[in-house]
């Protein structure tokens, strides 16, 4: 009798050793720069996004994994703006892609592999994201947040990237944010400078109680997906 399971077994570990389902990893830095009245003030993260061909695509066609934390910008004398992960946004794609590409135009790659496997060649390729004036339809900037006080995560308020200086003073506005392909390592240590997300502070109850929907539904999540600390 034909034992399927162990046949199913050995294909998987076949398709994995051969190098079949090999996924292409791209690593991208996201800088964020702020005016602090005439100074710039920056901060910046590596992320990266890997993508691979599903085993068994009976939902989805890839398989995607996401490894990033939030970038720091620090304001002395005014806090830190922080730029939350966003592993949906896909950036290489969407800026150095051919989903930036208008549809009428044939693609330049069959699948998205091989169009990513080109992105991760463009080391150093750099893009804006208009996050005063967003023009682009499904390329959402990082979302910012800062605490007003930063021992307590409770504190926390979301950031409207037009009005940067009605959280931080008079004359702080967002200048811009970067998108640069790199090779450079996925960047840790963000957690050092994050307060204490744990039940001591209270915090878990705080966030059960916000209303559905609430913008500060932020938790430690988003701000280290992917890293080991």
């Amino acid at each position: 009798m034909i034992n399927y399971k162990a046949v199913i077994a050995l294909f998987i570990a076949g398709y994995f050793l051969t190098g079949c389902n090999r996924p292409v990893e791209v690593r991208y830095r996201i800088t964020v720069e702020v005016n602090d009245r005439g100074t710039i003030r920056s901060g910046s993260s590596v992320w990266s996004f890997a993508l691979a061909k599903s085993l068994l695509p009976l939902a989805n066609k890839y398989d995607s994994r996401f490894r990033g934390e939030a970038v720091a910008v620090k304001i002395p004398g005014r806090g830190t703006l922080f730029a939350l992960v966003n592993p949906d946004a896909t950036y290489p794609e969407n800026l150095f892609g051919d989903r930036r590409r208008p549809k009428v135009n044939p693609r330049r790659f069959p699948d998205r592999i091989e169009d990513l496997s080109h992105i991760k060649r463009m080391n150093g390729a750099s893009a804006k994201l208009d996050c005063v004036n967003p023009a682009w339809i499904g390329i959402r900037c990082p979302k910012l947040v800062r605490f007003r006080d930063i021992n307590d995560p409770r504190t926390i308020e979301v950031v409207n990237p037009n009005n940067v200086s009605d959280f931080f003073g008079n004359g702080v506005y967002l200048r811009q944010v970067i998108v640069e392909i790199t090779d450079d390592p996925v960047t840790t240590g963000i957690e050092q400078l994050l307060p204490n997300f744990t039940q001591e502070t209270g915090f878990d109850i705080w966030y059960k109680n916000l209303p559905f929907g609430d913008p500060r539904q932020v938790s430690k999540n988003n701000f280290i997906a992917g890293v080991s600390q």
